[in-house]
């Protein structure tokens, strides 16, 4: 499948501009490379070169993300192109899947699903989303899961594998989740990477008003490694918690986190006073990799 990529135009087999305008407004043209004009009278002016199924690849951080897709998607069309297939890793507002005040609305089911439906997207492939709630709001809602970037980090950190085969016996770490709520998530990990150890489930303490005041950690051998594995990173509060209540427990080993989407530099910053390494992706923010801070590409 072709792509037009709007991360990295070099990447992109669709060349294409954008526009920007003094007032804000952007918009995205297919460069005329990529298409042939035909008779003016016609109610297309332009026809796609190659009819292909196009799949556009695109960050969704905020509303300007958002523009340049619809005006990508609409561009598209505009030259011909029928099947177009979206792949957005981080979806905006995934975390906003409920109304949290009265008064207020639910982000994602009333602000972005919408738009994003109305564009008629054949499918729509997002990376280890925050909440199921997502994948019951997009029409053509595809599930990429966060294997890829596990099985990626633990090679690095305990040697290679067969492509396709269950990763060798991780005799010493821990797979760790956070919380309950990511709990169902590690462990199906767990089945698809084939690891056979222990895995922990942490509980945040909150208090009468919901807010996070604390992380209780139950017992766990401390001289293994210890790979908290979750799908976002702001400020690394609850991990930074849990690394501390560890080393409370006399922790001997190595401590690692396995996180999709880093969001906030200043959270990966305060994260690595506490952890040896962070494995993570560029789907929010591109980020070269370094010793303790690793980027698996997915643009």
């Amino acid at each position: 499948m072709k792509t037009l990529n709007l991360v990295d135009i070099d990447k992109s087999d669709i060349k294409y501009q954008i526009q920007k305008f003094p007032d804000g407004q952007q918009n995205v043209v297919i460069a005329p490379g990529n298409h042939s004009a035909f008779n003016s009278n016609t109610r297309h002016k332009y026809k796609i070169v190659e009819p292909n199924p196009i799949q556009i690849k695109a960050r969704l951080n905020n509303f300007l993300d958002l523009e340049l897709i619809i005006c990508a998607t609409q561009s598209l069309r505009a030259v011909g192109v029928k099947q177009i297939h979206l792949y957005t890793p981080y979806f905006m507002g995934a975390r906003s899947d409920r109304q949290f005040e009265r008064g207020g609305n639910r982000y994602l089911a009333d602000v972005i699903c919408p738009i994003i439906n109305s564009l008629n997207f054949e499918s729509v492939s997002v990376l280890d989303p925050h909440s199921y709630v997502l994948g019951n709001l997009i029409n053509n809602f595809e599930l990429e899961t966060n294997v890829k970037l596990a099985r990626w980090a633990l090679v690095d950190l305990y040697g290679s594998f067969i492509e396709n085969s269950p990763l060798p016996k991780l005799d010493n770490c821990i797979l760790v989740s956070p919380d309950a709520g990511a709990s169902h998530k590690i462990f199906k990990l767990a089945e698809q990477i084939g690891y056979k150890g222990d895995i922990i489930t942490c509980t945040k303490e909150r208090n009468k008003d919901g807010k996070i005041i604390g992380v209780e950690v139950p017992e766990f051998d401390v001289s293994k490694d210890i790979i908290i594995i979750d799908d976002i990173l702001d400020y690394g509060n609850t991990f930074n918690n849990i690394a501390g209540r560890m080393n409370d427990a006399e922790h001997e080993g190595k401590k690692y986190l396995i996180i999709t989407h880093a969001i906030q530099d200043a959270g990966l910053e305060n994260s690595l006073r506490w952890f040896d390494g962070i494995y993570t992706t560029n789907s929010y923010k591109s980020r070269e990799s370094n010793e303790r801070i690793k980027t698996l590409n997915v643009f």
